[in-house]
């Protein structure tokens, strides 16, 4: 029986609630989480780095606009005193991912290690549900990530970021 994917159409902003990041000083696994609500687009909410390595420790409240909300960009570039979505980094300090990987002459990453379990069911599955939301995370994957020829390399490079998560 093949496996078979049904679109949860879940947004990317929906895993934003932790980011694991690879520290800046010791470039050991390293968490980045807020102190409240863990949408983007919250104002006043405090964003903490910790690693428990090395013991260094940040803080970051998101910069408003003139109309009170959170600068908000999606780009795959770090844009300085924005909250950064839809890259290989933290949405706030622009630390890098931890969970990332080289992959068919690309780059797979996750945020944590539920938007990882979340992508790899996707990839496995052979039967993926029909149209899915345009700003759902399935509509988003790139093509290298969704073929079937790929299917293997994908998955491999999977296992190898979830034994990193649990180092």
């Amino acid at each position: 029986m093949k496996k078979r994917f049904e679109n949860q159409n879940r947004m990317l902003e929906s895993f934003g609630h932790e980011f694991l990041v690879a520290c800046p000083t010791c470039k050991a696994q390293a968490k980045v989480y807020s102190l409240g609500e863990y949408s983007p687009y919250q104002t006043g909410i405090i964003r903490r780095f910790s690693c428990l390595h090395c013991g260094l420790s940040k803080e970051y409240v998101p910069k408003r606009n003139h109309y009170n909300q959170s600068i908000v960009s999606y780009s795959d570039t770090w844009v300085d005193g924005s909250i950064n979505i839809g890259g290989a980094y933290d949405w706030f300090f622009g630390y890098p991912l931890y969970l990332q990987t080289s992959c068919c002459g690309n780059i797979l990453w996750a945020y944590n290690f539920e938007h990882l379990l979340y992508i790899k069911r996707y990839v496995e599955a052979e039967l993926r549900g029909n149209y899915p939301y345009y700003l759902s995370m399935e509509s988003r994957f790139p093509l290298w990530m969704k073929s079937a020829k790929n299917r293997a390399a994908v998955l491999k490079a999977i296992d190898k970021l979830e034994g990193k998560a649990r180092e």
